[in-house]
């Protein structure tokens, strides 16, 4: 199983839209099976694919449940989800506050054991640094930041990739994939974000598209952006994101 996180530290980038229709589009076009894990107690991921916030990550990580029994299906075959709601919340200072188990690599260690039921993972995180997306990041191969074409945005990719070196320590094998240009118009303004991005960091090809509205009305109709508008620019786009993310290089 190969296990991907994507994240920034500023909110509202749309970690949450890419992760949810990448996970349909691996799913539908790829035949893969694929593990949501929704990190963030707004549990948005969750509300999506109508999972019960009830058994969520929260269960894991205090040690109440076991994965597999937290594990929900969701209304498509091949993806599967670990949701996400407000016990989330007290979860985190609960793992802070406990010196007595190691906490970083609680979700690692779940993980490993439903592995071989997967072929691949994604962790939707907040815009936070707290103990789940402390274990989020040691349990992955790989880390996208996803990133809008503005200054907050960028800011929080320097953040997030200095953070990513220093977890290193607990995760040597983390690989900093790159950044992921999301809400891109071709504007002067665009551009410039995309020269000032590559100056610093590693930077998909793949731009993905503004079109608020096709994925806000997908959203309230529980509808990926594939099975609502197939050839709008968000849906092109992503699709040429996922070719570029499963080729490895």
């Amino acid at each position: 199983m190969k296990t991907f996180s994507f994240i920034n530290k500023k909110g509202g980038v749309g970690k949450t839209t890419i992760t949810v229709n990448m996970a349909y589009a691996i799913a539908a076009s790829c035949d893969l099976r694929v593990l949501v894990i929704d990190n963030d107690d707004q549990g948005n991921d969750s509300q999506f694919f109508d999972a019960d916030p009830k058994k969520s990550l929260a269960d894991i990580l205090l040690g109440k449940a076991d994965i597999q029994d937290v594990i929900q299906p969701t209304r498509y075959p091949n993806i599967d989800i670990v949701a996400s709601g407000a016990a989330l919340l007290d979860a985190n200072v609960a793992v802070i506050k406990d010196e007595e188990i190691v906490q970083q690599t609680i979700l690692k260690e779940s993980l490993e054991r439903v592995a071989a039921n997967y072929d691949v993972c994604l962790i939707d995180n907040p815009p936070t640094i707290n103990a789940s997306v402390i274990n989020a990041l040691v349990a992955s191969d790989e880390v996208i930041i996803v990133t809008t074409p503005d200054i907050y945005g960028i800011r929080g990719v320097s953040q997030m990739a200095d953070y990513i070196e220093a977890i290193k320590e607990y995760n040597p094998a983390l690989r900093f994939r790159g950044c992921l240009l999301n809400k891109f118009s071709s504007t002067p303004h665009g551009f410039r974000c995309i020269e000032l991005l590559e100056s610093q960091f590693p930077l998909f090809r793949a731009r993905i598209r503004y079109t608020k509205d096709k994925l806000e009305a997908s959203a309230e109709e529980r509808k990926s952006i594939f099975e609502y508008s197939p050839n709008c620019g968000f849906a092109r786009d992503l699709v040429q994101f996922l070719k570029e993310l499963l080729a490895g290089e």
